[in-house]
């Protein structure tokens, strides 16, 4: 059987994602155009340049305003903007083109990601990264090779939601940016909030439900769900489903997002096609499928969360799920100042995951 596999992904509307215009393929920079040059003296005969770049990668749509209020942040702190890369695939090919003898010293990725998929894609119009997509991707040698314009303590840091949790896409990572030397991979368990009404930039601890699309079974049984998968968290789990901004410093708040999946599988000669009579044996076939299990386990969203269909066309079973995710945002507040936000510093080993 040979299987034609592909997650269909959206960029789900969230409070969290907004509209931003995509800019022009970036140019080749000079030294005398590069306004984020520091200059870092080890000695009074060693003087060392830095740059520092934040990649943009993703644009937002509808009224929403996530990587616009990113670039906004960023253009504060006065650093390189990329808006033009899209793709892992596009970040290095950038990163190879525009080096002028300066090596990187901070490279930041800006990515609106869902669970556990990046809404970044590995190569141009390619599949969104996942463990399962990106490992592919190095292992058929489609991305392209990053040469040695790394400093030797560069950081590698993603402005993402929990990849930090994530320690085998953080890895995979750290891999494909290895040149003569490894980069410092950093990124936090938490969600990046970005243009906040009360903060520009701030972390947030995120929780999360689930239920078929177009099947929600009520708020009060959402609440009780929430209560058994996270019963050392007081959170009025009830109320804050009422609850989709902040309303204060330190508010906690939800929003909903669907995610859709989809699955093509052909079928040749004498493979006959499967039948499923239950929804429950549409999903012990796909468990027992490896590359759609692997692909569902990446995601991290139990199977009997999602609403499932399937149908035949020629030789072709075709699956679609979608499921409706509730997310809980909590923002972190300083432990000494707890009516202030927690300043998002990449050095706090309490809020960001080194590798």
């Amino acid at each position: 059987m040979r299987n034609s596999i592909k997650i269909a992904a959206i960029v789900f509307a969230t409070i969290l994602v907004g509209c931003t215009e995509k800019s022009t393929t970036a140019q080749v920079t000079t030294t005398q155009e590069l306004e984020n040059i520091k200059v870092v003296t080890f000695s009074e005969s060693t003087v060392e340049l830095e740059r520092e770049v934040v990649f943009i990668a993703g644009y937002d749509k509808g009224d929403k305003t996530y990587y616009t209020n990113a670039k906004s942040y960023f253009e504060n702190q006065e650093v390189e903007i990329v808006e033009s890369a899209l793709s892992l695939q596009e970040i290095i090919l950038w990163l190879n083109i525009n080096y002028n003898e300066i090596p990187y010293s901070k490279i930041h990725i800006v990515n609106n990601n869902k669970l556990n998929e990046m809404s970044l894609e590995t190569t141009i119009k390619g599949d969104k990264i996942t463990t399962v997509t990106l490992e592919n991707a190095v292992a058929n040698g489609i991305l392209p090779v990053l040469n040695n314009v790394l400093q030797t303590d560069a950081k590698l840091i993603f402005h993402a939601s929990g990849l930090g949790s994530n320690t085998k896409l953080m890895n995979d990572f750290k891999q494909i940016f290895t040149t003569n030397v490894q980069p410092i991979i950093i990124a936090s368990e938490n969600v990046s909030v970005f243009g906040g009404e009360f903060a520009p930039q701030y972390l947030a601890k995120p929780y999360y439900g689930f239920y078929p699309t177009a099947q929600s079974p009520g708020r009060v049984d959402l609440a009780k769900q929430f209560a058994k998968n996270y019963p050392n968290v007081e959170i009025d789990w009830l109320s804050v489903m009422n609850n989709s901004s902040e309303r204060f410093v330190g508010d906690t708040y939800s929003y909903k997002f669907n995610v859709p999946v989809r699955w093509e599988i052909d079928f040749h000669g004498d493979e006959e096609l499967p039948s499923f009579a239950t929804t429950a044996s549409l999903i012990n076939w796909m468990q027992e499928n490896e590359e759609i299990s692997a692909e569902l386990d990446a995601l991290g969203i139990p199977l009997e969360r999602f609403r499932w269909y399937q149908t035949i066309k020629d030789e072709t079973l075709i699956i679609k799920g979608k499921v409706t995710v509730i997310c809980v945002l909590e923002p972190v507040m300083d432990y000494a100042f707890p009516t202030q936000y927690m300043v998002p510093s990449i050095d706090n080993l309490r809020l960001y995951d080194t590798l």
